[in-house]
């Protein structure tokens, strides 16, 4: 079915202007504007279907929402008390597919724990009123069925305090009356999106461009969309881009009210975006064993502590948001909410400025519910047709994106496809519920003779297997032909190979493979750096990674400067906590 993801060649900055030749001499049966995840569902569902499809992003690939998310695989566990128990049954049965076949490496269960405490004070904070031991243990229960108890492993219920104490030592306990348990899954939430565009790729049928913004719409006799209006941001601004395409779908997440106000006066805005924060510390100043999740001591409202191998990961908040998608960043005064009942749960533990080691925030693409909060409004998702045509993929959750995309092919551009000429194509539920060609079984990976003969530390073959599955091994084959390559990025001691394992190769087999334009996205979104290294600790990656990429790409020594400075740019603007100049090594 085409060339294998791993060997994706022509995803690269290297062919891009053979890709917009490609772009504007093709009549594509889909335009898909906005390639978070929820585009890079469509683009892969349309292209199994074996329709032809473009989809573009005026950024990098998972830019927004989806490279800021809580990274989880998860049904939603809060939104039983909320009683969408369709949404919950919906999103497990996508999360144990995600888990099960088609990205078991990515997609790691976790298990979560709610501790049941009794109010009160603990120190000079005081404890509210929960949810009842009863209660969250019958909810663990629904959890279990609505998945067709096809979770990791069952929800349990435990009262022994001891128990818990041996358990989570770390955990506050005076107040402890009990706690519940349950599993979801880890994801690296941008790597689902570039997996999923190289499956899309891997068909033939479709074809994924960044930095290209679409800037209007072109319309037939009927007044029916036919084609983008486009810039390639990359170059010059002053030439536009004609893309012809039978149908055009909004996939702009929190930009959504903004392409939707494209070629017109005004429109009534559909979306609520609101803000969520996420703080990134090391395991061994908040050691705890599993996920937590908690209510906030200040408003009640869910939220984690998630352990992902040797970090864990503190989010998020839900406030509402009116600014600049695009320049949305983690304040102090976020920080500290979370902070506040990290400090009551958790006394021992280091949660203050110098312990934090990254920060990010991300805005939620919410429908519009009039009357409800921030916390209360539906993460089901919505389709909208234009009177023009225009459709717009809204709201919705990062597990749920495989089966909103075949909510859209079949329930609405199907009964449309003879209007908008499309050629016929298969109605087949559950079409894309594959193993995607990149996954591996754990097994497979440790029987392979490239892992089984590495002399890499084995955290680093974790890392590699976890992040890339099947990629790993092309990892591990330029290693083993240049040995330079297998050098850890950050070598130093305040970041063992257990909390900072990417090495040099890595750089390389994204940039080849996986399409970024700038030093950022390589480091933002596609190996999560930019979240997990401290400020005066980047400009030491940025300088090791940026020449990789610009030997790969021809930078000159001025480009690769510049691309330096733009992504330590980025980083202090993503670190409160930190008040210094970032050095650069000479």
């Amino acid at each position: 079915m085409g060339t294998s993801p791993i060997e994706c060649n022509d995803f690269s900055q290297i062919n891009r202007q053979q890709q917009l030749q490609r772009l504007k001499e093709t009549t594509w049966d889909i335009i898909v504007i906005g390639a978070g995840i929820t585009g890079a569902g469509v683009a892969l569902e349309a292209a199994y279907r074996g329709l032809a499809v473009a989809i573009l992003d005026q950024y990098d690939f998972a830019f927004g929402t989806s490279s800021r998310s809580t990274k989880l695989a998860h049904g939603g566990f809060r939104y039983i008390a909320q009683r969408e128990f369709s949404l919950v049954r919906e999103a497990t049965t996508e999360r144990n597919w995600l888990r099960d076949k088609g990205l078991p490496h990515l997609t790691r269960p976790t298990r979560f724990l709610y501790p049941i405490l009794s109010e009160g004070k603990v120190g000079n904070q005081e404890v509210k009123k929960s949810w009842s031991y009863n209660t969250v243990r019958f909810g663990a229960f629904l959890y279990d069925l609505l998945s067709g108890f096809r979770s990791y492993r069952g929800g349990k219920g435990i009262k022994n305090v001891e128990k818990i104490r041996e358990l989570e030592p770390l955990l506050e306990s005076s107040r402890l009356k009990g706690a519940i348990t349950w599993y979801d899954s880890n994801v690296d939430d941008a790597r689902l999106v570039i997996e999923t565009l190289k499956e899309a790729l891997h068909t033939n049928n479709a074809l994924a461009l960044n930095y290209i913004r679409v800037v209007g719409f072109d319309h037939d006799s009927r007044n029916q969309v036919n084609g983008v209006e486009a810039i390639d941001v990359t170059g010059s601004e002053s030439e536009k881009l004609h893309i012809r395409g039978k149908v055009i779908i909004n996939t702009t997440g929190v930009w959504a009210d903004e392409v939707l106000e494209l070629n017109r006066e005004s429109t009534e805005k559909v979306l609520r975006p609101t803000k969520g924060v996420h703080l990134a510390y090391h395991r061994k100043d908040i050691p705890i064993n599993d996920t937590f999740a908690m209510n906030s001591i200040d408003d009640r409202r869910f939220f984690f502590a998630i352990r992902r191998n040797d970090w864990v990961l503190v989010g998020t908040t839900d406030t509402d948001y009116s600014g600049d998608p695009a320049e949305v960043y983690c304040t102090r005064e976020d920080a500290d909410y979370l902070r506040n009942t990290l400090r009551m749960l958790f006394p021992d533990a280091k949660v203050d400025d110098q312990h934090i080691h990254g920060s990010y925030a991300g805005l939620r693409p919410l429908v519009a519910e009039i009357g409800k909060t921030e916390s209360d409004v539906s993460r089901k998702h919505t389709v909208l047709q234009r009177e023009d045509g225009l459709y717009s993929l809204l709201g919705g959750k990062l597990t749920t994106f495989r089966k909103m995309a075949e909510d859209l092919l079949l329930n609405h551009i199907l009964k449309a496809r003879a209007a908008h000429d499309l050629p016929k194509f298969s109605e087949t539920k559950n079409l894309t519920k594959i193993a995607y060609a990149i996954t591996l079984s754990q097994s497979e990976w440790e029987n392979h003779p490239r892992v089984a003969n590495s002399t890499l530390h084995p955290v680093i073959l974790r890392h590699l297997y976890q992040q890339y599955g099947r990629g790993g091994l092309a990892i591990l084959q330029e290693v083993q032909n240049h040995p330079e390559l297998a050098a850890r990025l950050l070598e130093v001691p305040d970041y063992p190979v257990e909390v900072a394992p990417w090495i040099a190769a890595e750089v390389d087999y994204v940039v080849r493979h996986e399409a970024p334009f700038h030093l950022e996205d390589v480091l933002c979104r596609r190996m999560e750096v930019c979240w997990l290294v401290r400020p005066e600790y980047q400009g030491q990656i940025a300088s090791s990674a940026v020449k990789r990429m610009g030997a790969i790409l021809e930078w000159t020594p001025k480009m690769q400067e510049t691309e330096i400075k733009r992504y330590l740019e980025y980083v202090k603007k993503n670190s409160f906590f930190y008040d210094g100049e970032i050095p650069i090594p000479l």
